[in-house]
């Protein structure tokens, strides 16, 4: 029997293994295991985001993430190393986004709605520095809103 133990645990390793392995999505360069995770809150509720903190990690953001990668309480943080106006799009991006723009002080400056794959910018009504996405509709269940001050965790960006 305990011969038998031994290929069983094996297979067990292996499978799990394969999970992880299996989990990873091909199209896209950072993994989200990847990315340093970051959780503030708002109200109840409990944010957590993947930091997208260098130029190529910015330009992935939320690319070819679906449904399944993503829950509801994620999103992602992209930082800037200074405040500047900025617009964003929706190429290769599957999931529709609230896509959040803040001043340097974590303040609301406006948000927009991103639909998959549309191309056109959509852009902050001033400047900012960070940037939060998440899954369109969050923003608003969060009582987030122009206005609202976010209490996020310090993140720089990477020059």
């Amino acid at each position: 029997m305990k011969q038998l133990q031994k290929p069983l645990s094996l297979l067990a390793v292996s499978a799990v293994l394969g999970l992880v392995v299996a989990s990873d999505n091909p199209n896209r360069i950072y993994q989200l295991t990847d990315l340093k995770k970051v959780s503030f809150a708002h109200g109840s509720h409990k944010i957590t985001a993947y930091v997208c903190d260098t130029d190529s990690k910015r330009q992935e953001g939320m690319m070819f993430l679906t449904a399944s990668e993503v829950k509801n309480t994620e999103g992602f943080l992209f930082v800037f190393p200074s405040a500047a106006p900025r617009s964003f799009w929706m190429r290769n991006t599957v999931l529709p986004l609230d896509i959040i723009y803040l001043d340097a002080a974590g303040k609301v400056l406006n948000i927009q709605k991103g639909k998959p794959y549309v191309e056109s910018g959509l852009p902050s009504s001033g400047s900012s520095q960070y940037v939060l996405e998440l899954r369109q509709g969050m923003a608003s269940k969060f009582g987030i809103k122009p206005g609202v001050k976010l209490k996020l965790p310090t993140v720089r960006a990477v020059e």
